[in-house]
């Protein structure tokens, strides 16, 4: 197994972001480590907006994919010709994306962070989460500063090709995550022929850190069949 750590991700020193960083070119990075490794056909596994990084490189390499698992990937743009998928993306939108974009701009990570964490956890828990993760948190803050004040974070894929896709797909999806996850990986799994979902009970969009053990033996099975 090999993991990595995306652009604008510790232990990288990138220093400057681009902007109109996205998951485009993330893809674009992983394939050229992909290709530069010589690994050939991969399992592909990513959480979050590194699941919206695997599934664009999925739609642009096949080549380099022999399967694909999606934790949960933010591909907001085709739910949001719906009253229900707007109503959800504009709630995020209002109360996270957009302040913590904000607060980057103005040069206040701390506040940022802090809007980010009161989104995901609840107001008033920051203080009781141990140092360790804050710092980790911290670490990785350059990345979601890159997002959040991205041109376009959510770059458009169709439906078409989505519908085209072949790789085979496990989907792993939170019983308690944000309404609008819930209401992309609905659409996800209408549009990608013949993807396996698996709900993970009791969990929210952090399902790696809460039921580890859940996730290994999901993605175990499934990649055991390719």
């Amino acid at each position: 197994m090999i993991t990595y750590s995306r652009r604008y991700n510790y232990p990288n020193h990138n220093p400057n972001i681009r902007a109109d960083h996205s998951a485009l070119i993330e893809a674009a990075d992983l394939a050229l480590l992909i290709k530069s490794l010589k690994l050939g056909r991969v399992h592909l596994v990513g959480a979050s907006y590194g699941a919206y990084t695997a599934l664009v490189l999925a739609l642009k390499h096949p080549e380099l994919v022999r399967s694909l698992t999606l934790a949960e990937a933010p591909v907001v743009r085709p739910i949001k010709n719906t009253e229900q998928g707007n109503a959800a993306y504009d709630e995020v939108m209002q109360k996270l994306w957009n302040p913590a974009g904000n607060a980057f701009r103005r040069g206040d990570k701390e506040s940022a962070l802090r809007t980010t964490i009161d989104y995901f956890l609840g107001p008033g828990v920051f203080p009781q989460v141990p140092a360790e993760v804050v710092q980790g948190w911290r670490d990785n803050l350059l990345e979601w500063e890159a997002l959040t004040t991205s041109k376009d974070a959510f770059p458009n894929l169709s439906r078409e090709d989505l519908r085209r896709m072949r790789v085979p797909v496990l989907m792993l999806s939170g019983e308690k995550t944000l309404n609008l996850l819930k209401l992309v990986d609905a659409e996800l799994q209408v549009l990608i022929r013949g993807v396996e979902r698996k709900v993970i009970p009791n969990a929210t969009h952090d399902m790696w850190n809460e039921e580890p053990e859940i996730c290994r033996n999901a993605v175990l099975e499934f990649v055991g069949k390719y």
